[in-house]
């Protein structure tokens, strides 16, 4: 998990991350939800899949790997 982490992280800053995830997750969640049920369903579940993802990646990010979630000053 720290491989993935170490990873993960070094692909962009944590806060750059954080909305690339959300993003992708509001997207790929969003539009098939767009086309089944219209822009409400879309609205709601491609927040939802968005936030939870972007959580999932602070997790990661603080939970395993070492210093992720200090940034440089």
């Amino acid at each position: 998990m720290r491989a993935l982490a170490d990873f993960v992280v070094s692909l962009a800053p944590p806060p750059l991350m954080v909305a690339i995830v959300f993003a992708v997750a509001y997207l790929l969640v969003g539009i098939p939800v767009q086309f089944r049920r219209g822009a409400r369903a879309r609205d709601a579940f491609g927040t939802l899949a968005g936030v939870f993802v972007a959580l999932a990646y602070i997790v990661l990010v603080v939970g395993f790997h070492p210093g992720g979630h200090m940034s440089p000053r």
